[in-house]
């Protein structure tokens, strides 16, 4: 019979093995796009629907929620994707607008960007820009 002492053990173990295979996980690493200092700025990267309807997409990019209505910058995009050079570890929130016949639609999403230190990957010890990644795209109908 196994005792509570010997249980906790075994689970902290395996919780401990979870957590040390979660610092990578899901990341796809382009060595090439290794930074050796820790960036504070990168790319946001905005996926819209752009067509015959919709050849231009005004945005307008908070940073935080859009409901806190803090806006960081507004423009209107002609090709997806969209990039933004922001500041690294903040969340940004995406507000597109479309058209419809007479409708106008709004998609809205939004990413935390971050920076993520990375061993074992490469050659080398780096940092790599993760996650910033927003889908506002017009969904089929």
């Amino acid at each position: 019979m196994i005792n509570n002492y010997k249980l906790w053990f075994i689970g902290i173990c395996f919780l401990g093995l979870f957590y040390s295979c979660e610092k990578n996980r899901g990341i796809t690493v382009d060595c090439d796009e290794c930074y050796y200092d820790e960036p504070d700025s990168g790319d946001l990267i905005v996926y819209l629907t752009i067509n015959s309807e919709n050849s231009m997409v005004p945005l307008t990019i908070y940073k935080d929620k859009v409901d806190d209505e803090w806006i960081e910058y507004i423009d209107t995009a002609v090709s997806s994707p969209y990039y933004l050079w922001v500041d690294l570890d903040e969340y940004y929130s995406v507000k597109a607008e479309y058209h419809s016949g007479e409708r106008t639609i709004y998609a809205i999403d939004g990413d935390k960007i971050k920076s993520k230190f990375v061993t074992e990957t490469c050659e080398f010890d780096c940092w790599i820009i993760s996650d910033g990644v927003i889908d506002v795209e017009l969904k089929d109908e």
